[in-house]
């Protein structure tokens, strides 16, 4: 059976219903007894948006939030309600990791419906598990469980990243600042992941933190949350000291350009300084003009050659003291 088919509906439930809330990626049960729970996932359309409006067990509020297309990750509650938006890195072929992808879930006691826009691969894995009957023992465990999916994906993109900065401040260190157009590149692109991580990071944190500190009736473990909430700061900070890192390597290649146009711009002005007045006299005496003193003079070249010489140690001498 495909991702995208829905499983087999549960005892009691009833299909025309189903098939009439939205486009159905998976419908399905988990848990036992007492914890036990339904989880429907939707996809992005016009129909789940219909679905997930009419919907009597989630507030209109929380509804709109999870249609929107540019979300933050945050939590909201609402009498029994939970509405939790949260991102995870996008782990498509050829896909930016920090094109962070949003899922949207709203939770209660016993009920979690969750809605994509683009496809998060953790959710066929989860749709997996769902089909072999080893779905999370509870609600409490399936949030508990996609927050540190989440949390280790965004540690790996953090690893890769760190890598490459280190490698760069390396290299930057052995070639003082040095670095050729594709280190550069390189520079810059993890500098802007770095960016664009913390921005979706940051604010999850803080929502699981602030859902941990006052838990709702279904979250049977809120100390594991703020522990992922913690887990999530840590990323946040470390992502923010890459970022910092990332600005002190471009300094070191800037200040190693404007030293070597500095090298450049003295050696021009010493060339300048030495040829300037050598050019003014070849200049002068070299028109075609009669009355040039000495023109007819046997010695005449000599002594003009030794004139340039004389010029020209002075000018060396002016170029050194001058231009240090």
């Amino acid at each position: 059976m495909s991702a995208g088919t829905p499983a087999p509906l549960a005892a009691g439930q009833d299909p025309a219903a189903i098939a009439g809330q939205g486009d159905v990626i998976f419908d399905g049960s988990g848990g036992r007894g007492e914890r036990a729970y339904h989880w429907r996932h939707l996809k992005g359309g016009t129909q789940s948006e219909r679905a997930l409006l009419a919907d009597a067990d989630i507030p209109q509020s929380f509804a709109w939030a999870m249609l929107e297309r540019d979300t933050q990750p945050r939590v909201v509650r609402e009498g029994p309600a939970t509405l939790l938006i949260l991102r995870g890195i996008n782990k498509a072929a050829n896909a930016e990791p920090e094109d962070m992808i949003s899922l949207r879930l709203v939770v209660s006691g016993t009920r979690i419906v969750s809605l994509e826009i683009r496809r998060l691969h953790f959710i066929d894995r989860l749709i997996a598990e769902f089909r072999a009957g080893a779905a999370p023992a509870s609600v409490s465990a399936f949030v508990l469980k996609l927050v540190e999916v989440l949390r280790e994906d965004a540690e790996m993109v953090l690893d890769a990243l760190e890598d490459d900065i280190a490698r760069l401040e390396q290299k930057s260190l052995r070639l003082a600042g040095q670095l050729d157009g594709r280190d550069r590149a390189e520079l810059v692109d993890a500098r802007q992941d770095a960016i664009m991580l913390h921005r979706f990071i940051a604010p999850q944190a803080t929502a699981l933190e602030a859902l941990g500190r006052v838990p709702p009736a279904w979250l049977e473990d809120a100390a594991a949350l703020r522990e992922e909430g913690e887990a999530f700061r840590r990323i946040s900070a470390d992502l923010d000291a890459l970022r910092g890192r990332a600005q002190v390597i471009a300094e070191e290649i800037n200040i190693a350009m404007t030293e070597r146009t500095n090298r450049i711009m003295l050696t021009l002005s010493t060339v300048s300084v030495v040829f300037l007045p050598l050019t003014f006299m070849t200049g002068l005496l070299g028109v075609n003009l009669a009355g040039i003193p000495f023109a007819e003079h046997p010695l005449a070249f000599w002594c003009f050659a030794g004139v340039l010489v004389v010029v020209t140690a002075l000018a060396v001498w002016l170029a050194r003291h001058l231009l240090r």
